[in-house]
């Protein structure tokens, strides 16, 4: 039937046209590719996108010096525990703490973002807590130290002394440093900074002038007037050696004593110093030692005068004694 034949010819034209070489018309199947990619995105165009990240919220005022006052009073007890240490050990074991607490807090100084108007100081902040940190590392140098600058043995007392004055002092740095920075708007400080250590009573320590804290065999007839216009001095005489003395006097700076009941003819030996060991009877730093170059007849009354170490006769220096 025709209707049938008509219907078969268009289905073979349809698919002739799918499967031969001639170029598409418009209606063809480059139409229907075109609709296809259309209607099928890549899928990067389907991907979600990253959120941006927000921006650090910048503290006022008030909330950056409140930062600052909690970490004076997380270091204040580890700076009260270093000050308060009895023993080198326990001093050292304190130090090591307090560094390492002051560490921590830069760290957590430097993840907050300062007021606008502390931008620049801010920086200059977290140097400042670098150093201290350093600082504190490396203040058992002194307590370190066995000797006196007169080359005699450090007491235990004087080198906690010293290493402790040196946290202080560093801590008050950082203080300074910090509040340079930061101007007058806020404070630090006033609340961490520990208080200065009690001297040890070497430190500083003087003789009671004309003072003869030392005496050995009968007393004889001599005496020795001595005018000191320069440092504290230790008269020595001796009829030998210095370190064989018959007598010793103390004799501080601008001032005059007398010794008496010397026997025989002696030799003067004097030395003087700083910080005087009342003690062991001796002075611990800038030591300086000196002799009479003639001896005395122990028959007549002499007067000496002593400035710094020149006096009225010719000296020379000795070892020490």
């Amino acid at each position: 039937m025709r209707p049938s034949l008509a219907v078969a010819a268009a289905l073979a034209v349809l698919a002739c046209a799918g499967c031969s070489g001639e170029p598409d018309d418009a209606d063809g199947p480059a139409a229907s590719r075109a609709t296809a990619s259309s209607a099928a995105p890549p899928p990067s165009s389907t991907a979600p996108k990253p959120k941006p990240k927000p921006s650090p919220v910048a503290l006022s005022v008030p909330m950056y010096q409140r930062a600052l006052t909690n970490v004076e009073k997380v270091l204040k007890p580890y700076a009260l525990r270093v000050m308060n240490a009895r023993t080198i050990p326990a001093f050292d074991a304190a130090r090591a703490q307090l560094a390492a607490a002051v560490v921590l807090e830069r760290t957590e100084l430097a993840k907050i973002t300062p007021p606008r108007g502390l931008v620049s100081a801010h920086p200059q902040v977290l140097d400042a807590f670098d150093a201290y940190a350093g600082d504190v590392s490396t203040q058992l140098a002194k307590a370190g130290e066995t000797k006196t600058g007169c080359g005699l043995p450090k007491a235990p007392d004087v080198r906690l002394y010293e290493a402790k004055t040196g946290v202080r002092s560093a801590f008050a740095g950082l203080a300074q440093d910090v509040q340079k920075s930061i101007g007058r708007g806020v404070k630090f400080g006033a609340l961490a900074v520990p208080a200065q250590p009690a001297k040890p009573a070497v430190i500083g320590g003087r003789g009671s002038n004309g003072d003869v804290f030392q005496r050995s065999g009968p007393r004889g007839s001599g005496t020795l007037r001595v005018t000191n216009s320069g440092d504290d001095i230790v008269i020595v005489v001796t009829s030998s050696s210095p370190r064989k003395p018959m007598a010793s006097m103390y004799v501080r700076a601008n001032k005059s004593a007398t010794l008496s009941g010397i026997r025989g003819d002696y030799w003067v030996y004097y030395k003087s110093g700083t910080n005087w060991d009342e003690k062991n009877h001796r002075f611990t730093d800038d030591c300086s030692y000196a002799k009479l170059e003639r001896r005395l007849d122990g028959g007549y009354i002499w007067s000496l005068t002593l400035r710094s170490i020149a006096g009225n006769t010719t000296e020379t220096e000795t070892d020490p004694f």
